[in-house]
């Protein structure tokens, strides 16, 4: 044995061994080996098909509360699930179906569709809401700004976890007082995500503009209430369906005395269907985001890409550049672009969750 061997050994035991031990958690933390998709083959878990069903209504401090189809209760999740540590930040999401036994949650059903963000640490998947039909990405015109690469976010998250986005640009009533910079911005974001072929809908809280519109979309569906904080989400819930919920309130109304931490909660709506309301955000980065996520969504930018010199042209400062030449000549819209741009630096891993907050 060398002595370099026998000062290093002795290095390592003379090391205070809760410095250790956090550096070694923090190491097992930020390997991300252990979540290759070849180690992450899911294992099916037998469960009494014949135990009491439920869905998740909201996830407070006390507990998870569930909708059994007669009842609320408030249940917890059985250690071993709570056990199961992958990628996902939480194990159970608003909208899941689940079995249960007396106060006991067993059983987490497959979920046919997600809406999810990546935790603040980057490194793992936060759940908003499961097995929902559709996203409401709740914009404002004003008050606060329009964020076209907000968006463009949650537009790439709905379709990524097989849900329907629609555009809803809230406080139209605004319009005639706005800044000419607020007014332009506005008929540009109308005329670059028209032709994406979503719903945009343009409503008012204060004049009732588009509010029956809105209630047609969500007639019969599941919808998910989603966006920047202070665009209005819980108001237009409040105007479309004669409820009084504030925003983060509603498990207090609900619920009567409980203190809610939920991230998202859950509503039966008069005339059918069901909404869940969310906090708000000031970021928004999209879980697993890959390059092809951001190509299939851009695709005016794709299908100019043809005229590229260069096959592998990124289309941000290369040479005989079509999409630049299109930019250029105001053929490319420039709200389009520069969320274009912000996705793909964070598809390549170059955008950190500060920088996504400025954006």
């Amino acid at each position: 044995m060398s002595g370099d061997f026998l000062d290093e050994e002795q290095s390592f035991h003379d090391r205070d061994k809760k410095k250790f031990r956090k550096e070694r958690r923090h190491a097992q933390e930020t390997d991300r080996s252990k979540f290759k998709k070849t180690d992450q083959k899911e294992v099916k878990k037998e469960f009494d098909p014949n135990l009491p069903r439920g869905r998740v209504l909201a996830i407070t401090g006390e507990g998870i509360w569930i909708d059994d189809g007669v009842n609320r209760r408030l249940c917890i999740l059985k250690g071993l699930l709570k056990k199961e540590k992958l990628q996902a930040k939480n194990l159970i999401a608003v909208g899941d179906f689940v079995r249960y036994w007396e106060h006991s949650i067993l059983h987490v059903e497959e979920r046919f569709s997600s809406l999810a963000r990546q935790d603040i640490s980057g490194r793992k998947e936060q759940l908003i809401a499961v097995n929902i039909d559709q996203v409401l990405i709740i914009a404002s015109l004003t008050e606060p700004p329009l964020k076209p690469a907000l968006v463009d976010r949650y537009i790439i998250a709905a379709r990524k976890g097989n849900m329907h986005p629609i555009l809803i640009v809230n406080k139209i009533d605004l319009l005639s007082k706005a800044s000419e910079q607020e007014k332009e911005l506005f008929h540009a974001f109308v005329a670059a995500y028209e032709p994406l072929g979503l719903p945009i809908l343009s409503v008012s809280t204060t004049s009732g503009v588009g509010i029956e519109a809105l209630r047609c979309l969500m007639k019969g569906k599941s919808s998910v209430f989603s966006g920047q904080s202070g665009v209005g989400k819980s108001s237009l819930i409040n105007v479309a369906f004669g409820l009084t919920l504030k925003t983060g309130d509603l498990a207090q109304k609900t619920f009567k005395g409980t203190h809610t931490t939920t991230t998202a909660e859950f509503l039966t709506l008069p005339g059918g269907g069901y909404c869940i309301d969310t906090p708000g955000v000031r970021s928004f980065g999209i879980w697993g985001l890959e390059k092809r996520d951001v190509t299939s969504h851009f695709t005016e930018i794709t299908e100019l890409a043809y005229g590229c010199k260069f096959p592998d042209c990124a289309h941000i400062e290369e040479p005989h550049c079509a999409v630049l030449q299109a930019l250029e000549e105001k053929k490319l819209s420039p709200l389009r672009y520069e969320s274009y741009k912000s996705l793909l630096a964070e598809a390549r891993g170059d955008i950190d969750n500060w920088t996504r907050d400025k954006l």
